[in-house]
């Protein structure tokens, strides 16, 4: 995913094993029966020169913000009154 395009407030998905932060194992131990590994991106992180390297989501389910790669999120269009249907923009 292009990082210029993301923002705050956007609802992305990812996979587990794009999690940069915490560690793997903590954000199992963390889930609940309601998790989806999808979320609303609340800030995004320059890494060195590069700037929006990472997304932070918050993910319905897990109880703490996760970090991932900004290259590793798939944006989703939110359903809206004039488009019902969800969906993701080509990655």
């Amino acid at each position: 995913m292009e990082n210029a395009t993301l923002k705050p407030g956007q609802k992305v998905q990812f996979r587990l094993g794009d999690i940069h932060l915490p560690e793997l194992t903590e954000v199992l131990n963390r889930m609940t029966e309601d998790t989806e590994l999808q979320g609303h991106i609340t800030l995004l992180s320059d890494a060195g020169d590069k700037q929006a390297a990472f997304a932070v989501v918050e993910v319905k389910g897990v109880l703490l913000p996760i970090i991932v790669p900004a290259s590793a999120v798939i944006l989703i269009k939110e359903a809206t009154k004039e488009s019902p249907e969800l969906a993701k923009s080509p990655g």
